[in-house]
């Protein structure tokens, strides 16, 4: 990707970040989230190397939410180096600006609101890994997010600078 995603309508226009808004946007119809049964591999195979299914766990107290990681994608993977499935998130170590990462994760649990998320950080001396992330909640039950549906783009680069911009998007902003 080269362009630079700053607002909703050039997320939209984006090839493959609105290729998953339109899925999800014709999934969901007219309830606030789409389902995690209406999410059909078989429709986005070109996105799913770059895909997070991300299970929001309340054991007991609703109040208490653990994110879990049920599927990531080979390229996820390969940049990680590992496998993921059953991790949880907030067991993981993204650098500078895993504080801010997972506050971003878990709000989207929390609102059940969109997020899109472009950041660079240092991970060796000479090499600074960016990630762009567009996060979709989606719920079983229409009362509130059962998971989060993550599309995920990484590059590294001897040269990118240092940033951390994000982007909320609520239901307009959801329906390219």
């Amino acid at each position: 990707m080269t362009t630079d995603i700053h607002d909703p309508p050039t997320l939209a226009a984006d090839p493959r970040f609105g290729r998953l808004l339109r899925h999800v946007a014709g999934k969901r119809g007219d309830r606030r989230w789409a389902r995690r049964a209406d999410i059909d591999a078989s429709e986005i195979p070109g996105l799913l190397p770059h895909i997070w299914m991300i299970e929001i766990e309340r054991p007991g107290d609703c109040n208490v939410r653990r994110l879990r990681v049920r599927l990531a994608g080979t390229r996820i993977e390969n940049v990680y180096g590992r496998a993921l499935s059953g991790l949880y998130l907030e067991e993981m170590d993204w650098g500078t600006y895993s504080p801010r990462i997972l506050n971003s994760l878990t709000r989207m649990a929390d609102e059940g609101i969109g997020h899109f998320l472009d950041a660079a950080a240092m991970v060796q001396p000479r090499l600074s890994r960016r990630v762009r992330r567009l996060g979709l909640p989606l719920s079983d039950d229409d009362e509130r997010p059962s998971h989060l549906l993550l599309l995920a783009y990484y590059e590294f680069n001897a040269s990118a600078p240092e940033h951390f911009n994000e982007m909320w998007l609520d239901g307009a902003a959801l329906t390219p």
